[in-house]
């Protein structure tokens, strides 16, 4: 197939598996050309070999004083804003040379602004499938303390009227542009059954899920000796939930208390801040890293006795299973698609949110050599049988050849089925 591509992603989660796809897809045969822009993370490591045509067209991020002026005007009648503008006009760009290029099929991934791409309203010659990894979260869930849509107190209803008549409106806005996009993909295809959910509370229609995989060349078992320390994986946004493996970690006597070390590529300012200054008063030695390298990665992952991951309502989480893949076992919280991805007893364990259970968790794993051993053959053998690589890239094929080969009178009797009028 002649498969195009289209991204705004930056590097994580969402960011690997677009690679992983791409390579898969293009060692066998098919021809794949990428849409995107400067402001994404388009480095990977053989795009070159694999889809040597990238396009990178412009999409504005600034947003001027009288733009915002502007914006704040057009908000009070539900107009859309600066952002939404140029994210279009960006989208346009790209569909317009997609749309004459003779496209097989379009793989469309997911906004790291918007969640929701808006590209599907102007690609109308190509079937177009949309890989999306959740919808934004912001606009439909408490995140992360309260929905943006909550009244504001009594006694700041004044202080407040900005934001409920300019603020407020333009997430409404936004909110109309991520259900009625939706509607205009021929496939909509999601990373975990818990995402699957997501999408139906979201736009009330449900998605197909596509599990990804991971690759064990890139995450290989080395047989290294283990070292006593707990790691964590996971950009330093508040959302990974940090505080919570730090305060899982502090319930460890202090005696047998282990390092933990968080590796993340993004993120900062007051919340990592705040969980430096954390771990200090919890007495726990905490070593954040950033951006280290493929090999450096894996040798930690392979050095490591035990990964705690601790993130919110993750839709389907990298981490556990790369971390697996290299015989490292996983204390989980129960949330998200975690639950899908690590059984508790077999390839790690999984808890509620308590930092008391989760500590107990990582002892266990920690001063039982039998249980460690147990947990890290399970986890092996668990990526190999239920998460490869190559599992993972048959079920993006067939989802694609599926687009690609219904009739086009069939994809515009479903596109007017379930179409939604963008304004």
């Amino acid at each position: 197939m002649k498969i195009a591509v289209w991204h705004n992603l930056k590097s994580g989660g969402g960011n690997r598996a677009l690679q992983q796809q791409i390579r898969g897809l293009a060692l066998r045969g098919h021809q794949i050309e990428i849409w995107s822009n400067d402001g994404a993370d388009n480095s990977f490591p053989d795009l070159k070999d694999l889809a040597p045509k990238l396009h990178l067209l412009e999409l504005k991020t600034y947003i001027r004083f009288r733009e915002q002026y502007r914006d704040g005007l057009s908000a009070l009648f539900f107009g859309k804003d600066q952002h939404i503008k140029n994210m279009e006009a960006h989208s346009k760009a790209c569909a317009e040379q997609i749309n004459a290029g003779k496209f097989d099929v379009v793989l469309v991934h997911s906004c790291n602004q918007f969640f929701m791409p808006h590209i599907g309203q102007f690609i109308n010659a190509t079937p177009k499938v949309l890989y999306l990894h959740e919808p934004n979260r912001v606009l439909i869930e408490a995140w992360p303390d309260k929905l943006c849509w909550e009244a504001p107190a009594e006694t700041k209803r004044w202080s407040a009227l900005k934001a409920d008549f300019f603020d407020q409106r333009q997430k409404r806005v936004w909110l109309r542009y991520e259900r009625a996009n939706y509607f205009t993909y021929d496939a909509v295809l999601v990373n975990s059954y818990f995402s699957n959910e997501s999408v139906v509370r979201a736009y009330g229609q449900r998605g197909r899920v596509c599990y990804l995989g991971i690759n064990e060349v890139e995450f290989p078992f080395l047989n290294l000796q283990r070292e006593p320390f707990v790691l964590g994986l996971g950009t330093y946004y508040r959302h990974k939930g940090i505080d919570t493996a730090i305060e899982a970690v502090a319930t460890i006597p202090a005696k047998m208390r282990p390092k933990l070390v968080w590796i993340g590529n993004d993120g900062g300012g007051g919340y990592y801040d705040a969980m430096v200054e954390l771990a200090k008063q919890r007495g726990v030695v905490f070593e954040p890293q950033k951006n280290l390298s493929q090999t450096e990665l894996v040798k930690i992952l392979n050095t490591a006795t035990c990964l705690i991951y601790t993130s919110r309502l993750e839709p389907f989480g990298y981490a556990p299973l790369e971390a697996n893949a290299c015989g490292l076992p996983v204390v989980a919280v129960a949330e998200g698609g975690v639950r899908e991805t690590v059984i508790d007893g077999h390839n790690g364990i999984v808890t509620e949110r308590d930092p008391v259970l989760l500590g107990a968790a990582l002892q266990a794993v920690l001063n039982n050599t039998d249980l460690f051993e147990e947990l890290s053959a399970n986890a092996r053998n668990w990526v190999k049988n239920k998460w490869s690589f190559e599992a993972s890239i048959d079920r993006i094929e067939a989802a694609l050849q599926a687009a690609a080969g219904r009739g086009v009178e069939e994809r515009n009797a479903q596109a007017e089925s379930l179409k939604q009028p963008i304004l």
